[in-house]
């Protein structure tokens, strides 16, 4: 006898439905019938179909190991074997050549570092400067004769001198007096480097180049008076000694810092608070 027929036997016997199966063994009916009608083309993979013969069989009172020996003898349905995917070697004739590699990351290298410079500014035209815009510093004067003691202002204190009236104050210490060359403008901004150092100077508003270049050290740059708004960007602003009007300001920032869009006009400038001074040694 087929398992089929071995099976619907022992149901009968029992005295029990496909139905009263299914419920008991949560295998579904159709699946049943087809065990019971050796059916097995109706029947799910061999792995699933086992497990309901196993469960049918328990349910009427057989073997369950041997009526599933007996199914896996008769069926025609097989284990699901995987087959290995097919690798296919590459053929290093389809592969870049190492000259052609090494020319492409030269070629992105170059585009970067051109980026780069484009962000930074570097290709923008600057407008020629007036002459008399930036000049060297004077060389050492010969020395001069020594100048009769100044008055003594008691208000200041025995060890400074009053100055003259009508004279700008001296510079804060550290900081080079600004030696532009010809007459400068009454309340002119004027850049003097403490040492080499990039700048570029541009309009607020048209974002155009008006100065941009290095500063060597001592050398000077007086802001052009018809151009009130004026922005600075430098990567020293430590470097750079700014008066206005004569007066000294305080510092854009440290030596090596890196400072952008800072305006120029001499009200911002003014604006800045100065430094606080160290406090003086105590006197043995």
């Amino acid at each position: 006898m087929t398992v089929g027929a071995t099976l619907a036997a022992a149901r009968a016997a029992a005295g029990l439905e496909l139905t009263d199966i299914a419920r008991d063994t949560r295998v579904p009916l159709r699946h049943l019938k087809a065990i019971e009608t050796d059916s097995h083309e109706a029947l799910p993979a061999l792995p699933y179909a086992l497990g309901f013969v196993k469960a049918f069989a328990r349910a009427v009172g057989l073997d369950g190991e041997a009526v599933a020996a007996q199914f896996r003898s008769e069926t025609r349905l097989t284990p699901h074997v995987p087959t290995a995917a097919a690798i296919e070697q590459i053929d290093e004739r389809r592969l870049p050549s190492r000259g052609l590699v090494v020319a492409s990351i030269i070629a992105v290298v170059a585009v970067i570092a051109g980026l780069s410079a484009w962000g930074a500014g570097m290709f923008d035209r600057p407008t020629p400067a007036p002459a008399t815009e930036i000049a060297q510093a004077p060389a050492a004067a010969p020395p001069a004769t020594a100048p009769e003691p100044a008055a003594v202002d008691p208000a200041i204190g025995p060890n400074m001198a009053a100055p003259a009236p009508g004279a700008a104050p001296a510079p804060a210490a550290g900081v080079p007096a600004a030696v532009p060359a010809g007459p400068v403008p009454a309340g002119a901004v004027v850049l003097t480097a403490k040492e080499d150092v990039w700048v570029k100077i541009y309009d607020r508003a048209t974002r155009k180049t008006v100065k941009m270049g290095i500063l060597t050290a001592g050398q000077t740059y007086v802001l052009p008076a018809d151009q009130p708004d004026l922005l600075l960007r430098t990567g020293k602003a430590g470097a750079l000694a700014i008066t206005v009007g004569g007066r000294p300001v305080a510092p854009l920032g440290g030596l090596v810092e890196t400072v952008s869009d800072v305006s120029l006009t001499p009200a911002s400038l003014a604006a800045r608070p100065m430094p606080a001074a160290a406090p003086a040694a105590p006197r043995a």
